[in-house]
């Protein structure tokens, strides 16, 4: 089963598919199971702030394609992983090395977002 990509195709050589949206939960143990950062954005479609972050997000991902994995997932759809994560306001970015939350972002912070993976990828 493969994770649907939204900004890249197939992969060169070392680097990553650096952005998903997860449609079910084995996509997200998959992304989750592997060998670098995850970047997880929770967020709605119904959500201004959501929509705000979804550009910076995407170019954020494109400049760490080789360093990490970017997933988007919908906060109405992955109930159980929102209350695992403790979301409680859209949209929350949590950055995840070695299986273990590392750093969190909530809501349209772009400079918070961008500084925290900049020091921590």
């Amino acid at each position: 089963m493969s994770l649907t990509t939204q900004v890249f195709g197939v992969p060169q050589p070392g680097w990553y598919w650096v952005y998903y949206i997860v449609n079910n939960i084995q996509e997200l143990v998959t992304a989750l199971t592997q060998d670098h950062p995850v970047v997880l954005m929770f967020w709605a479609d119904w959500n201004e702030p959501s929509k705000v972050m979804v550009q910076p997000y995407r170019d954020m991902a494109k400049a760490k394609k080789n360093e990490a994995v970017f997933c988007r997932l919908d906060f109405d759809k992955f109930k159980d992983v929102v209350e695992k994560f403790r979301v409680k306001a859209l949209p929350t970015f949590v950055l995840i090395k070695e299986g273990e939350e590392q750093h969190r972002v909530v809501g349209t912070k772009v400079e918070e977002l961008n500084t925290t993976i900049k020091n921590n990828i």
